[in-house]
Protein backbone atom coordinates (compact mmCIF):
# COMPACT_ATOMS: atom_id res chain seq x y z
CA UNK A 1 0.00 0.00 0.00
CA UNK A 2 2.42 2.14 0.77
CA UNK A 3 4.05 1.92 -2.52
CA UNK A 4 1.09 2.72 -4.38
CA UNK A 5 0.66 6.25 -2.18
CA UNK A 6 4.22 6.92 -2.99
CA UNK A 7 3.29 6.65 -7.20
CA UNK A 8 0.80 8.57 -6.34
CA UNK A 9 2.24 11.38 -4.52
CA UNK A 10 5.13 11.43 -6.97
CA UNK A 11 2.30 11.70 -10.11
CA UNK A 12 0.66 14.75 -7.65
CA UNK A 13 3.29 17.62 -9.52
CA UNK A 14 2.45 16.73 -12.76
CA UNK A 15 -1.20 17.06 -12.39
CA UNK A 16 -0.55 20.20 -10.97
CA UNK A 17 1.69 21.55 -13.79
CA UNK A 18 -1.26 20.21 -16.01
CA UNK A 19 -3.92 22.25 -14.33
CA UNK A 20 -2.15 25.22 -14.85
CA UNK A 21 -0.83 24.54 -18.71
CA UNK A 22 -5.01 24.03 -18.91
CA UNK A 23 -5.43 27.93 -18.07
CA UNK A 24 -2.67 29.05 -21.10
CA UNK A 25 -3.48 26.22 -23.60
CA UNK A 26 -3.18 27.41 -27.20
CA UNK A 27 -1.79 30.80 -25.60
CA UNK A 28 1.58 32.38 -25.81
CA UNK A 29 2.89 35.54 -24.04
CA UNK A 30 5.16 37.46 -26.54
CA UNK A 31 8.06 39.39 -24.81
CA UNK A 32 5.68 42.66 -24.04
CA UNK A 33 3.00 40.37 -22.44
CA UNK A 34 0.23 40.16 -25.19
CA UNK A 35 -1.39 37.44 -25.26
CA UNK A 36 -1.35 35.54 -28.38
CA UNK A 37 -2.77 32.17 -30.04
CA UNK A 38 0.26 29.48 -30.17
CA UNK A 39 1.55 28.04 -33.64
CA UNK A 40 1.17 24.60 -32.64
CA UNK A 41 -1.23 23.34 -29.61
CA UNK A 42 0.32 21.88 -26.40
CA UNK A 43 -1.57 19.25 -25.08
CA UNK A 44 1.16 16.90 -22.30
CA UNK A 45 0.69 13.54 -22.15
CA UNK A 46 -1.60 13.17 -19.45
CA UNK A 47 -4.09 10.34 -21.04
CA UNK A 48 -2.07 7.42 -19.60
CA UNK A 49 -1.36 9.10 -16.17
CA UNK A 50 -5.34 10.17 -16.09
CA UNK A 51 -6.09 6.22 -17.09
CA UNK A 52 -4.29 4.88 -13.87
CA UNK A 53 -4.43 7.01 -11.21
CA UNK A 54 -8.57 6.71 -10.23
CA UNK A 55 -7.30 3.16 -8.76
CA UNK A 56 -5.25 5.17 -6.23
CA UNK A 57 -7.53 8.45 -5.51
CA UNK A 58 -9.62 6.39 -2.86
CA UNK A 59 -6.57 5.79 -0.67
CA UNK A 60 -5.66 9.59 -0.83
CA UNK A 61 -6.20 12.15 2.08
CA UNK A 62 -9.20 15.08 1.76
CA UNK A 63 -6.56 17.63 1.34
CA UNK A 64 -5.96 15.76 -2.49
CA UNK A 65 -9.31 16.26 -3.60
CA UNK A 66 -8.07 19.02 -5.66
CA UNK A 67 -6.17 16.60 -7.74
CA UNK A 68 -8.97 14.60 -9.06
CA UNK A 69 -10.24 17.79 -9.91
CA UNK A 70 -7.44 19.43 -12.49
CA UNK A 71 -6.95 15.71 -13.87
CA UNK A 72 -10.03 15.80 -14.95
CA UNK A 73 -10.03 19.01 -16.28
CA UNK A 74 -7.01 18.13 -18.10
CA UNK A 75 -8.55 15.17 -19.82
CA UNK A 76 -11.76 16.70 -21.00
CA UNK A 77 -9.35 19.90 -22.09
CA UNK A 78 -7.33 16.92 -24.10
CA UNK A 79 -10.42 15.28 -26.02
CA UNK A 80 -11.90 19.04 -26.88
CA UNK A 81 -8.72 20.17 -28.44
CA UNK A 82 -8.20 17.24 -30.51
CA UNK A 83 -12.06 17.43 -31.35
CA UNK A 84 -11.35 20.77 -32.78
CA UNK A 85 -8.38 20.15 -34.67
CA UNK A 86 -9.97 17.14 -36.53
CA UNK A 87 -12.88 19.66 -37.70
CA UNK A 88 -10.25 22.03 -38.74
CA UNK A 89 -8.59 20.16 -40.86
CA UNK A 90 -11.91 18.96 -42.54
CA UNK A 91 -12.81 21.92 -43.29
CA UNK A 92 -12.59 23.35 -46.69
CA UNK A 93 -9.52 26.14 -46.48
CA UNK A 94 -10.36 28.22 -50.08
CA UNK A 95 -13.96 29.89 -50.18
CA UNK A 96 -15.76 29.05 -53.58
CA UNK A 97 -14.71 30.12 -56.62
CA UNK A 98 -16.01 33.48 -58.01
CA UNK A 99 -15.82 35.16 -61.34
CA UNK A 100 -13.07 37.29 -61.72
CA UNK A 101 -15.10 39.66 -63.92
CA UNK A 102 -17.78 39.95 -61.12
CA UNK A 103 -19.96 37.55 -62.44
CA UNK A 104 -21.73 34.51 -60.56
CA UNK A 105 -19.63 32.10 -58.66
CA UNK A 106 -19.43 28.72 -60.68
CA UNK A 107 -20.72 25.22 -58.74
CA UNK A 108 -19.22 22.34 -58.57
CA UNK A 109 -21.47 20.47 -60.67
CA UNK A 110 -21.43 22.80 -63.82
CA UNK A 111 -19.66 21.72 -67.26
CA UNK A 112 -17.58 24.40 -67.24
CA UNK A 113 -16.48 24.09 -63.91
CA UNK A 114 -12.40 22.83 -63.75
CA UNK A 115 -10.85 20.64 -61.36
CA UNK A 116 -9.30 21.88 -58.38
CA UNK A 117 -5.15 20.76 -57.75
CA UNK A 118 -3.33 20.76 -54.69
CA UNK A 119 0.01 22.11 -54.45
CA UNK A 120 3.22 20.59 -52.45
CA UNK A 121 1.73 23.07 -49.08
CA UNK A 122 -1.31 21.11 -49.10
CA UNK A 123 -3.21 24.16 -50.22
CA UNK A 124 -6.42 23.66 -52.57
CA UNK A 125 -5.81 25.95 -55.69
CA UNK A 126 -9.41 26.49 -57.49
CA UNK A 127 -7.94 27.47 -61.31
CA UNK A 128 -9.78 30.60 -62.98
CA UNK A 129 -13.07 29.51 -65.06
CA UNK A 130 -12.55 29.85 -68.98
CA UNK A 131 -12.36 33.55 -70.68
CA UNK A 132 -15.73 34.66 -72.10
CA UNK A 133 -15.30 34.71 -76.07
CA UNK A 134 -17.49 38.31 -76.10
CA UNK A 135 -15.09 39.36 -73.50
CA UNK A 136 -13.66 43.19 -74.83
CA UNK A 137 -9.64 41.10 -74.41
CA UNK A 138 -10.68 38.77 -76.21
CA UNK A 139 -10.40 40.95 -80.09
CA UNK A 140 -7.40 42.65 -78.72
CA UNK A 141 -5.74 39.15 -78.26
CA UNK A 142 -6.55 38.55 -81.56
CA UNK A 143 -5.42 41.65 -83.07
CA UNK A 144 -2.29 41.58 -81.52
CA UNK A 145 -1.82 38.05 -83.10
CA UNK A 146 -2.62 39.31 -86.34
CA UNK A 147 -0.43 42.32 -85.73
CA UNK A 148 3.07 39.33 -84.70
CA UNK A 149 2.02 37.54 -87.66
CA UNK A 150 2.54 40.52 -90.34
CA UNK A 151 5.50 41.15 -88.84
CA UNK A 152 6.98 37.85 -89.29
CA UNK A 153 10.07 38.36 -91.83
CA UNK A 154 9.87 36.38 -94.69
CA UNK A 155 12.65 33.37 -95.25
CA UNK A 156 13.78 32.08 -98.30
CA UNK A 157 14.25 27.55 -98.09
CA UNK A 158 16.48 27.02 -100.92
CA UNK A 159 16.61 23.18 -99.95
CA UNK A 160 13.87 22.03 -97.46
CA UNK A 161 14.77 18.61 -97.64
CA UNK A 162 18.37 18.88 -96.47
CA UNK A 163 18.54 20.65 -92.77
CA UNK A 164 22.00 20.64 -92.86
CA UNK A 165 22.14 23.25 -95.94
CA UNK A 166 23.01 26.15 -96.24
CA UNK A 167 24.76 27.83 -93.73
CA UNK A 168 22.52 31.10 -93.93
CA UNK A 169 19.19 32.03 -93.37
CA UNK A 170 17.87 34.53 -95.28
CA UNK A 171 15.06 36.84 -95.30
CA UNK A 172 13.14 38.57 -98.26
CA UNK A 173 12.58 41.54 -96.20
CA UNK A 174 16.32 42.52 -95.30
CA UNK A 175 18.46 40.70 -97.78
CA UNK A 176 17.20 41.63 -100.88
CA UNK A 177 17.51 45.71 -99.89
CA UNK A 178 21.18 45.74 -98.48
CA UNK A 179 21.83 44.66 -101.89
CA UNK A 180 20.38 46.96 -103.08
CA UNK A 181 21.78 49.43 -101.33
CA UNK A 182 25.66 47.76 -102.27
CA UNK A 183 24.58 48.00 -105.79
CA UNK A 184 24.22 51.93 -105.44
CA UNK A 185 26.94 52.78 -103.28
CA UNK A 186 29.49 51.15 -105.48
CA UNK A 187 28.80 52.97 -108.08
CA UNK A 188 28.74 56.02 -106.59
CA UNK A 189 32.43 56.58 -108.07
CA UNK A 190 31.30 55.78 -111.46
CA UNK A 191 29.38 59.06 -111.85
CA UNK A 192 32.57 61.30 -110.64
CA UNK A 193 33.34 63.94 -113.10
CA UNK A 194 35.79 66.40 -112.10
CA UNK A 195 39.77 64.97 -112.07
CA UNK A 196 42.03 65.42 -108.90
CA UNK A 197 42.72 68.71 -107.65
CA UNK A 198 46.38 68.99 -108.45
CA UNK A 199 45.79 67.31 -111.88
CA UNK A 200 48.04 66.65 -113.91
CA UNK A 201 51.07 66.47 -111.60
CA UNK A 202 50.96 66.61 -108.09
CA UNK A 203 54.00 67.15 -105.40
CA UNK A 204 55.22 64.02 -103.24
CA UNK A 205 56.20 66.32 -100.64
CA UNK A 206 52.64 66.48 -99.10
CA UNK A 207 52.50 62.62 -98.88
CA UNK A 208 53.87 60.66 -95.97
CA UNK A 209 57.26 58.75 -95.86
CA UNK A 210 55.58 55.80 -96.83
CA UNK A 211 53.36 56.63 -99.67
CA UNK A 212 56.36 58.44 -100.94
CA UNK A 213 58.12 55.30 -101.62
CA UNK A 214 55.64 54.58 -104.43
CA UNK A 215 54.77 57.68 -105.28
CA UNK A 216 54.97 58.16 -109.49
CA UNK A 217 54.50 53.87 -110.14
CA UNK A 218 52.99 53.03 -113.33
CA UNK A 219 52.21 49.30 -114.75
CA UNK A 220 49.71 48.39 -117.05
CA UNK A 221 50.73 44.98 -116.46
CA UNK A 222 49.91 45.06 -112.60
CA UNK A 223 46.89 46.57 -113.35
CA UNK A 224 45.68 43.48 -115.61
CA UNK A 225 47.15 41.07 -113.05
CA UNK A 226 44.93 42.82 -109.96
CA UNK A 227 41.84 42.86 -112.08
CA UNK A 228 42.30 38.88 -112.98
CA UNK A 229 42.87 37.88 -109.55
CA UNK A 230 40.11 39.81 -107.86
CA UNK A 231 37.73 38.15 -110.86
CA UNK A 232 39.08 34.41 -110.03
CA UNK A 233 39.15 35.48 -106.47
CA UNK A 234 34.95 35.41 -107.00
CA UNK A 235 34.69 32.59 -108.84
CA UNK A 236 36.45 30.46 -106.71
CA UNK A 237 34.27 31.49 -104.16
CA UNK A 238 31.42 29.91 -106.27
CA UNK A 239 33.17 27.04 -107.18
CA UNK A 240 34.07 26.22 -103.71
CA UNK A 241 30.29 26.40 -102.19
CA UNK A 242 28.93 24.77 -105.49
CA UNK A 243 31.10 22.03 -105.22
CA UNK A 244 29.83 21.87 -101.61
CA UNK A 245 26.52 22.42 -101.11
CA UNK A 246 25.18 22.14 -104.18
CA UNK A 247 23.69 24.52 -106.93
CA UNK A 248 21.00 26.30 -104.73
CA UNK A 249 21.96 26.02 -101.46
CA UNK A 250 25.66 27.73 -102.83
CA UNK A 251 23.24 30.54 -104.28
CA UNK A 252 22.25 30.93 -100.87
CA UNK A 253 25.32 31.29 -99.37
CA UNK A 254 27.28 33.60 -102.16
CA UNK A 255 24.63 35.58 -101.42
CA UNK A 256 26.08 36.71 -98.42
CA UNK A 257 29.41 36.62 -99.14
CA UNK A 258 28.10 39.61 -102.40
CA UNK A 259 26.32 41.38 -99.24
CA UNK A 260 29.94 41.33 -97.56
CA UNK A 261 31.79 42.47 -100.94
CA UNK A 262 29.18 45.13 -101.58
CA UNK A 263 29.05 46.33 -97.98
CA UNK A 264 32.88 46.47 -98.42
CA UNK A 265 32.77 48.18 -101.78
CA UNK A 266 30.03 50.73 -100.79
CA UNK A 267 32.22 51.84 -97.25
CA UNK A 268 35.33 52.14 -99.51
CA UNK A 269 33.29 54.04 -102.39
CA UNK A 270 32.09 56.49 -99.51
CA UNK A 271 35.58 56.97 -98.21
CA UNK A 272 37.30 57.40 -101.64
CA UNK A 273 34.97 60.28 -102.48
CA UNK A 274 35.28 61.78 -99.42
CA UNK A 275 39.64 62.04 -99.42
CA UNK A 276 39.72 62.64 -102.83
CA UNK A 277 43.38 61.18 -102.32
CA UNK A 278 45.36 61.82 -105.91
CA UNK A 279 46.63 58.06 -107.34
CA UNK A 280 50.33 57.52 -107.24
CA UNK A 281 50.87 58.10 -110.80
CA UNK A 282 49.58 61.61 -110.28
CA UNK A 283 52.91 62.49 -108.72
CA UNK A 284 55.26 61.69 -111.88
CA UNK A 285 54.65 61.74 -115.51
CA UNK A 286 54.94 57.83 -116.60
CA UNK A 287 51.29 57.88 -116.57
CA UNK A 288 49.51 59.11 -119.58
CA UNK A 289 48.15 62.48 -119.54
CA UNK A 290 44.86 61.25 -120.34
CA UNK A 291 44.54 59.67 -117.06
CA UNK A 292 46.13 61.98 -114.96
CA UNK A 293 43.49 64.31 -115.88
CA UNK A 294 40.62 61.98 -115.65
CA UNK A 295 38.22 61.40 -112.73
CA UNK A 296 39.45 58.51 -111.82
CA UNK A 297 43.09 60.20 -110.79
CA UNK A 298 41.14 61.27 -107.37
CA UNK A 299 40.72 57.94 -106.15
CA UNK A 300 43.42 56.24 -104.47
CA UNK A 301 41.81 56.05 -100.91
CA UNK A 302 40.71 53.15 -99.88
CA UNK A 303 41.15 50.44 -102.39
CA UNK A 304 38.05 48.89 -103.57
CA UNK A 305 40.20 45.74 -104.76
CA UNK A 306 41.49 44.98 -101.19
CA UNK A 307 38.59 45.67 -99.73
CA UNK A 308 36.45 43.01 -101.78
CA UNK A 309 39.22 40.58 -101.79
CA UNK A 310 39.54 40.57 -98.29
CA UNK A 311 36.08 40.57 -97.24
CA UNK A 312 35.08 37.63 -100.00
CA UNK A 313 38.10 35.34 -98.38
CA UNK A 314 36.60 36.19 -94.46
CA UNK A 315 33.24 35.38 -95.19
CA UNK A 316 33.66 32.37 -97.33
CA UNK A 317 36.02 31.11 -94.47
CA UNK A 318 33.05 31.83 -92.09
CA UNK A 319 30.93 30.06 -94.13
CA UNK A 320 32.79 26.71 -94.61
CA UNK A 321 33.42 27.08 -90.40
CA UNK A 322 29.75 26.75 -90.45
CA UNK A 323 29.90 23.67 -92.50
CA UNK A 324 32.37 21.86 -91.67
CA UNK A 325 33.28 23.09 -87.71
CA UNK A 326 36.17 21.12 -86.13
CA UNK A 327 37.64 20.68 -89.78
CA UNK A 328 40.51 21.39 -91.82
CA UNK A 329 38.69 22.56 -95.03
CA UNK A 330 37.91 26.31 -93.58
CA UNK A 331 41.56 27.04 -92.97
CA UNK A 332 42.75 25.55 -96.24
CA UNK A 333 40.05 27.79 -97.60
CA UNK A 334 41.37 30.39 -95.48
CA UNK A 335 44.74 30.11 -96.51
CA UNK A 336 44.04 30.05 -99.89
CA UNK A 337 41.67 33.10 -100.08
CA UNK A 338 44.10 35.24 -98.13
CA UNK A 339 47.50 34.61 -100.68
CA UNK A 340 45.02 36.10 -103.44
CA UNK A 341 43.82 38.83 -101.65
CA UNK A 342 47.23 39.63 -100.87
CA UNK A 343 48.59 39.02 -104.66
CA UNK A 344 45.73 41.54 -105.58
CA UNK A 345 46.89 43.78 -102.97
CA UNK A 346 50.55 44.38 -103.73
CA UNK A 347 49.40 44.41 -107.72
CA UNK A 348 47.30 47.34 -106.91
CA UNK A 349 50.54 49.42 -105.30
CA UNK A 350 53.12 47.97 -107.91
CA UNK A 351 50.87 49.22 -110.65
CA UNK A 352 50.89 52.42 -109.70
CA UNK A 353 47.15 52.61 -108.73
CA UNK A 354 47.04 52.61 -104.74
CA UNK A 355 49.25 53.62 -102.13
CA UNK A 356 50.34 50.98 -99.46
CA UNK A 357 48.16 52.91 -96.79
CA UNK A 358 45.14 52.23 -99.08
CA UNK A 359 45.62 48.58 -99.49
CA UNK A 360 46.60 47.91 -96.21
CA UNK A 361 42.79 50.25 -94.98
CA UNK A 362 40.88 48.24 -97.64
CA UNK A 363 42.41 44.93 -96.00
CA UNK A 364 41.28 45.97 -92.87
CA UNK A 365 37.59 47.12 -93.71
CA UNK A 366 37.30 44.35 -96.09
CA UNK A 367 38.22 41.69 -93.28
CA UNK A 368 35.33 43.48 -90.64
CA UNK A 369 33.06 43.82 -93.03
CA UNK A 370 33.42 39.50 -93.67
CA UNK A 371 33.02 38.82 -90.27
CA UNK A 372 30.14 41.91 -89.32
CA UNK A 373 28.05 40.83 -92.10
CA UNK A 374 27.84 36.69 -91.83
CA UNK A 375 27.28 37.11 -87.77
CA UNK A 376 24.68 39.26 -89.02
CA UNK A 377 22.90 36.09 -90.49
CA UNK A 378 21.67 32.83 -88.43
CA UNK A 379 21.33 29.34 -89.04
CA UNK A 380 18.09 28.07 -90.50
CA UNK A 381 18.54 25.05 -88.31
CA UNK A 382 18.45 25.63 -84.47
CA UNK A 383 18.91 22.90 -81.88
CA UNK A 384 16.51 23.63 -78.64
CA UNK A 385 17.22 21.63 -75.73
CA UNK A 386 13.67 20.37 -74.42
CA UNK A 387 12.53 18.77 -70.90
CA UNK A 388 9.33 17.45 -69.75
CA UNK A 389 8.22 16.13 -66.60
CA UNK A 390 9.56 12.32 -67.48
CA UNK A 391 12.84 13.06 -69.95
CA UNK A 392 15.31 15.32 -71.61
CA UNK A 393 15.67 15.63 -75.25
CA UNK A 394 16.40 17.99 -78.10
CA UNK A 395 14.33 19.46 -80.73
CA UNK A 396 15.54 20.78 -84.27
CA UNK A 397 13.82 24.26 -84.99
CA UNK A 398 13.91 25.36 -88.42
CA UNK A 399 12.52 26.37 -91.86
CA UNK A 400 11.43 23.49 -93.84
Amino acid sequence: MSTKKNEVLNAMPKLHSAGRGLRSLGRDEDEHGTIAPRTATYCPPLAPLALSAPRFWTHLRPRRKSVRIHGSIACAALVFATTLAASAQEAPRNPPSQDLRGGPDVPASSPTAQPSTATASGEINTPAPPRDPTHPEGPKSEKALEQAKVAELTPIVPSPRDVTKPAYQLFAETDLPLVGIGLVFASARLIRTQPAYCAPECNPANLNALDRTTAGFWNTGWSTASDIGIYSLMGGTMTVLVVDEGALPALNDALVVAESGLMGTALSSIMTLAAGRPRPFLFGEKAPLSDRNSPDGGLSFLSSHATVGFAIVTSLYVTERRLHPGQTLPYVVLGAGLAVATFVSTARVLAGRHFITDSVGGAVVGTSVGILVPALHGSPVKVVPMVSPKEGYLSVVGSF
